[in-house]
This record gives structure tokens, sequence and C-alpha cells, in this order.
């Protein structure tokens, strides 16, 4: 089986077209990921040219029953439950002048405002005041 696989690679490594872009891979030196059970999560990586992302994303409920009514046995305490997701992140890279650009940024029911170096202010500026109309 091994043989097999070594013998396609060779195969397809030699079939490139002359002039065509190589991908570049890059290697992951730093990996972590976390879910949890109400849906929250968090997951960050790192590759060896210094690009960079990290991300959280919140679940926030919000009861919609009257709080001075308690639940039911029929009912889940959760089942009038609102559900929203509050994201928030960055990101990092070395774009094609060598510069690096890092853009962070917060989504949510209100919209999703980056903030970056490559970003105009007047965008995330625009973003925020739609965000917080």
């Amino acid at each position: 089986m091994f043989a097999l696989c070594l013998i396609l690679t060779l195969m397809l490594s030699g079939s490139r077209v002359e002039g065509a872009q190589t991908e570049l891979t890059v290697p992951i030196i730093k990996s972590v990921a976390e879910q949890k059970n109400d849906g929250s999560y968090f997951f960050a990586y790192e590759g060896a040219d210094g690009s960079y992302r990290e991300e959280v994303g919140i679940v926030k409920r919000s009861s919609i029953n009257n709080i001075n009514t308690p639940p039911t046995d029929d009912h889940n305490d959760h089942d009038n439950d609102e559900t929203e997701l509050e994201i928030s992140g960055v990101y990092r890279y070395i774009d094609s002048n060598g510069q690096r650009v890092e853009v962070s940024y917060v989504a949510d029911k209100n919209g999703f405002v980056p903030v970056g170096t490559n970003i105009p202010k007047e965008i995330s500026d625009a973003a925020r005041q739609s965000a917080e109309s």
C-alpha cells in the first residue's frame, strides 16, 4: 500500500504544467480548538509564515418568558429562549508586498464590524455606526 501511494505521488508531482503557479503549503505550528455544549466555541491557529487567526463565538440566551412564571412540567426551561451568537476574532498575514496585515472583527445580531491595517477607517466607522443604530 505504501509503495502504491509513493508511486502515485511521484507520478502526480511530475504532471505539473510548466509556468503554472504552485501552491505553497504552510506548516501549522500551533492549533487550539474548543467547543462547549451550549454552542460557544474558540479556535486559534498560527502558521510558520507568521499568519494567525483566532475566533471566539459566544452563545447568549435570553428568556422571552415572564420571569415570574415558573417553568411547567410539559416545558423545557429553554423552549422559549432566544439565542444569539456573538463572534469576535482577529487574523493576520504578510501580504504580497511584505507588509503585515492585521484585522480584528466583531459580528453579532447588529452586523459585522472589521477594523484593520488594510481597511480604510471610513469603512470601519460606517460599519460600527450601522451596528450601533
